[in-house]
C-alpha cells in the first residue's frame, strides 16, 4: 500500500484508479490523457461487446481505436511508475542488500533499483564501466525523505527527472531524440537503427517542447476557468429551477385545496338553492291540489244529496230543496279544475349558479347547444362562417378622434355616417366616416344606439328611448313606462327594436314594434347578473348579451334560453375562453361575433355558436376598446374609450 506522505505530494487522483478503486497496477495512458490500469482498460474494451476495436474512456467517454499492437502498445504512465518506485524504496534500519542477500543496506541505485551493503556497492556496483553514471542514494537518507514531506518531495522530483534507460540495449540512457521517428533513442540506436537520422540531445529538445506546453497550459487555464464559470452559472440555473419547482408545486397544491374549498362551497350553494326551490314548487303544488281536491269533494257532496233526494225524497221533500240543490249545481258546473302549467325549474349551466328557467327539461351538459328549431339556421350560419378568409392580421385602414371622450357606444348608418355616445359628456355625436362632425345633440346619459332599417337612431338614455332622424332631429320617444333602466339597443332580424333593461332585479330584452314603437314582449335575462350590450345574428336570431361586471357573454334564443356562454361567471382572464369586463359587441354578415374585452385591450371574436375564433386586435393595435361596429363596407370599426376611433379591414 503506498505511503500516506507519498499521497500529499502527488496530484490528487494519482492513488487509485478510477475504474478499480484500487493502486494502479501498470498505469496505462489513454489519447484523452486519463490514466488507468491496463487490466481495467481491458475490461472496459470487453464490456462494450460492439467487436469494433475501440475504447472508451470511463471518465470524459471520448473514443478512441485500439492501437494497432493492441492494448499492450498504449503507453505507460511513466510518472506514476517512477513514483510508485520511489515508494517502493521506503527502507528502514536493517534492510537486506538485495546483491548478497545477506549484509545490511546502505545504498540504493535509482538506476539499478537494487539496495547494496557497502561491500558490494565499492567492489562490485562501482568497479564496474558500464555502470560509472548510476545515482546512488545513502538508505538514512531514504528515511528521513520518508519522514519529513519536504525531503519526499525533493526525492520524488529527483526520480522524475531521472533518465529512463532503453527496454532494447541494457544500461543504456534514452539521451537522445530523433525527429525523423519522432521517439527517444539511445547511443547504440542511433548506430544501429538511427545512423542515417536526425538525432540530436534530448535535453535541448525537452525545453523547447516544455516551452511549447507551457505556453499551451497557458492557454488551457483560462478555457479552464471559463468552463468554471459557465458550470458555477449551470449549477446555480439548476438550484434555481429546483427551487422554481417546488414554489411551483406548492402553489399548485395551494391552489387546489382553494379549488375543492370553492367547489364545496359552490356545491353547498347549488344545492341550498335547488332544494329551496324545489321545495317552494311542491308547496305550490300541493296547494294547488288541496284547493282541486275540495271542490271535486263539493261536487261529488252536492250530486251525492241530490241522487239521494230523487231516490228516496218525497214530493215535499223534494219541492223543500229543488231550487237551491240546482243553484249550488249551477255554481259547481262553473267549476273546471285549470290544466297543470309549466312550472319555473332549474337549469344548471356549466360554471354558474342555477338560474331559474321554464325550460322543460333541465340541462346537466357541459356545454349548451343550440335549440332544435335552431339547429338548421345555426348550420347554415356556421357554413357562411366557414367560406370567411381572414387576413393574416387586421389591417388599420382609417382612424380619427371624434370631440367625445368617455365613448360608451358606436352605430354605422349604410351611408357611411358614424353615430357615437357619451354617458358621461350627455351627447350623440354624428361623423362622417372619415371623422369629419356632422352634428351632435344634448341628452341626458345616453347609454346606447342603433340604427333601424329606415335610418332612423334609436338612442337609450335616462328617460327611456328616443328616436331622432340621421340629421339629429328628435320625432319620438317610447319605453318610458315598460323600463327602468334602458341600456344596450339594437334591431333583429325582423326589423324590432330591442332593448336591454338592466335596472330590475329581474333582467329583460324588451321588444318594440319599429313603426308604432309599442312593446311585443320581454324576453327575461336568467343567466345575467349586469348585462349591458346587445346584438343579433345575423341567420338564427339569437341574442348576443354581453354581462360586464360577471366577465362573460351569452347566446340567448327570443325564448329565454341560453345557447352558449362564453367566459367564466365572476372570475377575470385573459387566456382563450375568459373576458375583462367585455363591453361593446356587434356581429357582421358572415356570424362572426365581436366582442370588445376593454382590460384585455383586444377584441374577441366567436363564432354563431359562440366558439372562439381569434383575436381579430389586440395591443397596441388598441387600447381599452369599449365599442365596436361593422359599416357597410365590411369594416370593423373600435371605439376607444379616449375617443379614438379606428378602423380595420380583418377578411378578404
Amino acid at each position: 500500500m503506498a505511503s500516506a506522505e507519498f499521497y500529499d505530494v502527488s496530484s490528487d487522483n494519482f492513488p487509485t484508479c478510477h475504474v478499480c478503486g484500487n493502486e494502479f497496477a501498470d498505469p496505462r495512458v489513454l489519447p484523452c490523457y486519463h490514466t488507468f490500469c491496463l487490466g481495467c482498460i481491458a475490461q472496459q474494451v470487453a464490456a462494450d461487446g460492439t467487436g469494433e476495436g475501440r475504447i472508451k474512456c470511463p471518465v470524459c467517454d471520448h473514443g478512441t481505436a485500439v492501437p494497432a499492437g493492441g492494448l499492450e502498445k498504449l503507453d505507460r504512465n511513466f510518472f506514476l511508475t517512477k513514483a510508485k518506485d520511489l515508494v517502493l524504496t521506503r527502507a528502514t534500519e536493517g534492510e537486506t542488500c538485495g546483491n548478497c542477500e545477506s549484509q545490511i543496506a546502505e545504498s540504493y541505485c535509482q538506476d539499478c533499483r537494487y539496495f547494496f551493503c557497502r561491500n558490494c556497492r565499492d567492489k562490485q556496483h562501482n568497479c564496474m564501466k558500464i555502470l560509472g553514471g548510476h545515482r546512488l542514494t545513502l538508505v538514512s537518507e531514504l528515511t528521513r525523505a520518508h519522514t519529513h514531506t519536504g525531503a519526499l518531495s525533493k526525492q520524488l522530483k529527483a526520480f522524475v527527472d531521472a533518465t529512463l534507460l532503453c527496454e532494447k540495449h541494457e544500461g543504456e540512457k534514452l539521451a537522445f531524440y530523433c525527429k525523423d521517428d519522432d521517439t527517444v533513442v539511445c547511443r547504440e540506436c542511433i548506430v544501429t537503427k538511427h545512423k542515417l537520422h536526425d538525432c540530436v540531445d534530448i535535453a535541448g529538445e525537452s525545453l523547447a517542447q516544455k516551452e511549447m506546453l507551457e505556453e499551451v497550459i497557458k492557454v488551457l487555464l483560462q478555457n479552464v476557468h471559463t468552463f468554471e464559470n459557465v458550470e458555477e452559472a449551470l449549477n446555480k440555473l439548476q438550484n434555481d429551477t429546483e427551487d422554481n419547482k417546488s414554489n411551483v408545486m406548492s402553489i399548485m397544491q395551494q391552489q387546489v385545496l382553494e379549488t375543492k374549498r370553492e367547489l364545496d362551497t359552490t356545491y353547498d350553494e347549488l344545492t341550498r338553492k335547488a332544494e329551496a326551490h324545489a321545495t317552494a314548487q311542491i308547496e305550490i303544488l300541493q296547494s294547488e291540489k288541496d284547493r282541486i281536491h275540495l271542490q271535486k269533494v263539493a261536487i261529488d257532496s252536492v250530486c251525492g244529496f241530490a241522487k239521494q233526494l230523487l231516490q228516496h225524497g218525497t214530493d215535499t221533500e223534494v219541492m223543500a230543496h229543488a231550487k237551491n240543490i240546482q243553484v249550488r249545481m249551477t255554481e259547481m258546473k262553473n267549476l273546471t279544475p285549470s290544466p297543470p302549467t309549466e312550472t319555473t325549474e332549474l337549469i344548471f349551466i356549466r360554471g354558474t349558479l342555477p338560474v331559474l328557467g321554464t325550460l322543460k327539461e333541465i340541462q346537466p351538459a357541459p356545454q349548451m347547444s343550440p335549440c332544435a328549431p335552431c339547429e338548421q339556421v345555426c348550420s347554415e350560419a356556421t357554413e357562411q362562417v366557414k367560406s370567411a378568409k381572414w387576413l393574416q392580421t387586421a389591417c388599420l385602414v382609417g382612424r380619427f378622434t371624434c370631440k367625445l371622450s368617455s365613448l360608451w357606444n358606436i352605430t354605422c348608418c349604410r351611408s357611411g355616417d358614424v353615430y357615437l355616445v357619451s354617458g358621461l359628456r350627455g351627447k350623440l355625436e354624428a361623423t362622417s366616416s372619415s371623422g369629419e362632425a356632422l352634428f351632435h345633440v344634448h341628452i341626458p346619459d345616453p347609454r346606447g344606439v342603433t340604427v333601424l332599417n329606415n335610418d332612423r337612431l334609436v338612442v337609450t338614455c335616462k328617460d327611456g328611448c328616443r328616436v331622432y332622424t340621421t340629421y339629429g332631429k328628435l320625432i319620438h320617444t317610447f319605453g318610458q313606462s315598460d323600463m327602468s333602466k334602458p341600456w344596450g339597443v339594437t334591431v333583429d332580424n325582423h326589423g324590432n327594436i330591442l332593448v336591454c333593461d338592466v335596472g330590475n332585479t329581474d333582467k329583460h330584452i324588451c321588444v318594440y314594434d319599429s313603426v308604432k314603437y309599442s312593446l311585443m314582449k320581454k324576453i327575461r335575462l336568467l343567466a345575467c347578473r349586469d348585462p349591458c350590450y346587445i346584438a343579433v345574428l345575423p341567420a338564427n336570431d339569437v341574442i348576443v348579451v354581453s354581462d360586464c361586471n360577471e366577465h362573460c357573454v351569452y347566446g340567448v334564443t327570443p325564448q329565454g334560453h341560453v345557447v352558449f356562454q362564453y367566459g367564466h361567471p365572476g372570475n377575470q382572464g385573459s387566456g382563450d375562453g375568459e373576458l375583462y369586463h367585455p363591453y361593446g359587441l356587434c356581429t357582421d354578415n358572415f356570424g362572426h361575433i365581436f366582442i370588445a374585452d376593454q382590460w384585455n385591450h383586444r377584441v374577441v371574436t366567436l363564432d354563431s355558436d359562440g366558439q372562439f375564433l381569434r383575436h381579430v386586435v389586440s395591443k397596441p393595435q388598441v387600447e381599452r376598446p369599449v365599442a365596436v361596429a361593422v359599416d357597410h363596407r365590411g369594416h370593423l370599426l373600435v371605439a376607444e374609450y379616449g375617443g379614438r376611433v379606428k378602423i380595420f379591414s380583418y377578411v378578404c
